[in-house]
This record gives C-alpha cells, sequence and structure tokens, in this order.
C-alpha cells in the first residue's frame, strides 16, 4: 500500500441504504478505508446482508484495495442490528447470573454474523452502571457490580472469539457511572484512580488477559488519568491501557460524530488527534462530506510531520493483523446460500427465550397476585411505549389472557374487577417517564385493583412504585422479555432471576 491507502485502513466509515452506495465506493476505492460498520439503514434481512458485505469486499477487490473489516453493534437488548434472533439486554444475563447463557448466547451471536459476513462484533459493554441516573448504559450493562461485570464479560469475549467474530470491550475506562449521554454532551467521571481500579478498570483488565481482540475508547473525559481531554482524544488514557494494561490489540474509538466529540473539534482535527492518542480504527460516520475532511486531515498531518509516519505504520499494522486472524486474505466473501442454515434458527430464538425466562425477577408481591388466577387483565398505558404496549397483549394473548388495554386511569374512577398490568418503560428510552409520574399512575391503578408494575428497562423506576404494587423486572422490551413477562403473569415461567443493581426507596 502506498501512504494514502495506509492511512485509509485507520477508517471505519457508514453509509446509507441496503446497497453498496456511490459514496461508499468512492471512499473504498479512492481512501482505502479499511472497514464498514453497519446500522439498521442498511439492514432489511440476513440474505441481504449477506449479499451487501460480499458487494462491498468485491468493489474493493477491484479497486486493488485490501479487504473490508464489517463491524456491527449486536450487543442484544435494545442495541440489535441483525434479526430476527434477538438475545436480551447485558442486565437480563446479569439477572439470570450464568456464565454459560452468555457464552452460548455469544457463540450463536458470532456463527450468525461470520454466515453474513460481519468480522467485527462492538460488544460486549464492560462498563459498570453503578449509576442509575445513567442515560445511556443502563441495561447494556451486566450490572452494577465489577466482579458480575468481569465474570460475565470475559466469558462473553472468549466463547465470541472462539467463534470466529472479534470481540471489542468497551467503553474504556467505564461508561458506566455518567449523568450524561455522550452522543450529546462530555460526560465527566471524577472518580480518583483508587476507585477506577477497583470498579471501572477490573473488568478491562480481565479482558485483556481474556485475549481481547478490540477496546473501543469512550467519549468520557476521567480527571484523575486527563483532565483535559476525553479519553478517545487523550494519550495518556490510551497510554495507559498500552503500557500499564499491556494491551496489543486494537484501539477502537467509539462514533466520532457523537456530540461529546463534535461540539469541541471539527472532524478533521478531531481524527488528527484520536490518532495522535493511539486509536488505530475510527469509526467515521457520514456525512460523506466529514469522513473525507477527516481522511484529509490525517492524511495532511502525516505530510506536515505532525502525524508521525510510525504511529500509521503501527496502526494500519493492527488493523491488517485483525483481517489477517479473520482469514479476510484468504476468502472476503461468504456463501449467500447458506445463510438461512446459519442465522435466525429456532433454536437460537429458544436460546434468547430460555435466557429470558432465568432472568425474569419478581422485586417484590407483598399480596401474592403473580401469578394471576384471571384469563383477563386490564394493561395500563402511560409509562411504555405503544410498541412495547402492543408486544406485551401480544405476548399475553399467547398465554391466554386477554388484555384490555386502557388509558390513564382518572381520579376516583371505579375499581377493575381484572388485575392491572402496568409496563414501566426505562426512562432512557422514554424520557417523559419520571419518578413523579411512575409513582401518581401507579398509585392509581393500584386504587383500582391488584397490580403488578413490570420494569421493561433498567429497573431503577420500580422505587417509586408504591410498597402495595407487584413490581416485576424482565429488563428489556425485546419479545423474549415480554414473553418471559407473560409466562411469570400466569404460572408458566417461575422467576429466579436476581436484580444486578441496586433499586432504592
Amino acid at each position: 500500500m502506498n501512504d494514502d491507502d495506509m492511512i485509509g485502513q485507520l477508517f471505519m466509515v457508514d453509509f446509507s441504504g441496503p446497497a453498496p452506495s456511490a459514496g461508499i465506493e468512492r471512499l473504498i476505492a479512492d481512501a482505502a478505508v479499511g472497514g464498514v460498520i453497519l446500522f439498521d439503514k442498511n439492514i432489511a434481512s440476513p440474505i441481504q446482508i449477506a449479499s451487501l458485505t460480499n458487494g462491498l469486499q468485491r468493489v474493493a477487490a477491484a479497486a486493488g484495495k485490501p479487504p473490508l473489516l464489517v463491524g456491527v453493534d449486536q450487543e442484544g437488548g435494545p442495541v440489535v442490528r441483525v434479526r430476527p434472533t434477538h438475545f436480551p439486554s447485558a442486565m437480563a444475563f446479569g439477572a439470570a447470573g450464568s456464565d454459560d447463557l452468555v457464552g452460548l448466547a455469544a457463540a450463536v451471536t458470532a456463527k450468525e454474523l461470520r454466515a453474513i459476513g460481519i468480522h467485527v462484533n462492538f460488544s460486549p459493554v464492560l462498563d459498570v452502571n453503578s449509576n442509575p441516573a445513567n442515560p445511556v448504559i443502563g441495561v447494556r450493562s451486566y450490572g452494577e457490580d465489577p466482579g458480575l461485570v468481569t465474570r460475565l464479560g470475559t466469558r462473553a469475549v472468549r466463547e465470541m472469539q472462539a467463534a470466529g467474530v472479534l470481540a471489542t470491550a468497551k467503553h474504556f475506562p467505564g461508561h458506566g457511572d455518567t449523568a450524561l449521554d455522550s452522543h450529546l454532551a462530555l460526560p465527566v467521571v471524577p472518580h480518583p484512580r483508587s476507585r477506577l481500579e477497583s470498579v471501572e478498570f477490573a473488568p478491562f483488565r480481565a479482558a485483556i488477559q481474556a485475549g481481547v481482540g478490540a477496546i473501543m475508547t469512550a467519549h468520557v473525559v476521567y480527571p484523575a488519568l486527563d483532565p483535559n481531554q476525553p479519553a478517545t482524544l487523550s494519550p495518556a488514557v490510551i497510554g495507559l491501557l498500552r503500557s500499564e494494561f499491556g494491551f496489543g490489540g486494537l484501539v477502537v474509538s467509539d462514533s466520532m460524530r457523537m456530540r461529546a466529540i463534535t461540539d469541541r473539534s471539527g472532524p478533521g482535527e478531531a481524527a488528527v488527534r484520536a490518532v495522535l492518542a493511539g486509536v488505530d480504527l475510527l469509526l467515521a460516520c457520514g456525512p460523506e462530506e466529514a469522513q473525507w475532511e477527516a481522511i484529509e486531515a490525517v492524511r495532511g498531518a502525516v505530510a506536515a510531520g505532525r502525524i508521525p509516519y510510525s504511529r500509521i505504520h503501527e496502526a494500519a499494522r493492527r488493523v491488517a493483523s485483525v483481517k489477517r486472524r479473520q482469514g479476510l486474505f484468504d476468502r472476503a466473501v461468504v456463501p449467500e446460500a447458506a445463510v438461512t442454515q446459519c442465522v435466525g434458527l429456532p433454536e437460537h430464538q429458544a436460546l434468547a427465550d430460555r435466557v429470558a425466562a432465568e432472568a425474569a425477577t419478581v422485586v417484590r408481591d407483598p399480596a401474592g397476585i403473580v401469578p394471576f388466577r384471571s384469563g383477563r387483565v386490564t394493561l395500563l398505558g402511560g409509562l411504555a411505549s405503544q410498541a412495547t404496549l402492543d408486544r406485551l397483549r401480544g405476548a399475553l394473548a399467547e398465554d391466554g389472557l386477554r388484555a384490555t388495554a386502557t388509558p390513564d386511569p382518572p381520579p376516583g374512577s371505579e375499581p377493575l374487577l381484572s388485575p392491572i398490568v402496568l409496563p414501566l418503560a426505562d426512562a432512557s428510552s422514554c424520557p417523559a417517564v419520571t419518578r413523579d409520574r411512575i409513582e401518581t399512575l401507579a398509585q392509581a391503578a393500584q386504587a383500582r385493583g391488584p397490580t403488578v408494575v413490570i420494569s421493561t428497562g433498567a429497573p431503577y423506576g420500580l422505587s417509586a412504585v408504591p410498597a402495595e404494587c407487584a413490581c416485576l423486572a424482565v429488563y428489556g422490551s425485546d419479545p423474549s422479555s415480554l414473553k418471559a413477562a407473560s409466562g411469570v403473569l400466569i404460572g408458566r415461567i417461575r422467576p429466579q432471576g436476581r436484580i444486578p443493581v441496586t433499586v432504592g426507596n
């Protein structure tokens, strides 16, 4: 490769549409970008994804460029790109507490991704979610216990990579104790180094020992490590990862289009600073003009001597090493005819259902109303999205419970004859849900009849539910989790999950 092509290998880009666009073809052929990340905007079906990734690889081959790394965020729970297999959230795995379930799910995920031409999964999330006000991690974390996150996270890393997909531990040094979303602002984690060592660092150190291939940096400031720069732009933070933690794999940035970065730097300067800090692969998400600005800025910084050639060569070698490890120089395309034999199999979805069933947690049930002894329930809206209500209603119907939907009960309304089911969305996905709103609506429901509040996200909002109500946590609104909620309500599932975070009063 010439120097410009080597620089291009440091960029993973996105594009719009289910087929290769003219813009992505230019980035591959003219900039020699190292890879592509897929989002929902690119995805229609597993067979279509295989066709898309093969098409992208053929563009690279025709242009005489190296094969592409293809990445995706396939965490489970609220962050899933490839369906129909849909595993529950990391917090559901934390509630189930089973290393074996984590390992089985990671292996299935890797098998499905490789079958459709995806080589890098930006998962697992190793953030320890110790802040109930965290608006962006929540159920994406296994829980608040560093030991639990470490144990389950390292199992996910080992099994995913054993099945052929590069795992990415994120978001280093830890995004679990923030009250801001780095997509929208620049969070700060003010803890001293001693606290970072005991909580935030522990899962990442273990993942490195387990052989994790990639680590994603956080757009978060850690004053104890670097008072001025977010981790992605900090030589001190990435230097810690390299020199003290001994990590020799691929350092990947979080999306460089998040406002924690873009509010302070243009795409060109941000890319230059990230490369100087030690990032090997930048997630340079669109628009296309910003992607080219970032690439041209790095080219210019190398030509001017601001970025040493040695830094580019080092990063490009790591990218090439991953591609060799994934066998891409031998065969970059996948057999499209084999996709249906590997993806969305009934046994894969059955495993997702098993995880959700073992995660379901009765947080409290003072009146012993679960399971219901009635074939009819009232499904109360107001604390969850319409999509969640519809999916839960469908799950209840499959279990023989006829759910009558009703809006928020007015004050002094007549009692209901059937039990009341009140789904509670994760506040991070439904910002209108506040503590006062939860308490008011749950009190009104309880006044009309026996009520069970089902938390379909991070369960912290259950602390606002009156003590008389039963509370059930299922850690997501994915199909398996709502099926598990229904199963608990009718007694088909005996809930054994243990809540992996503290829900205060």
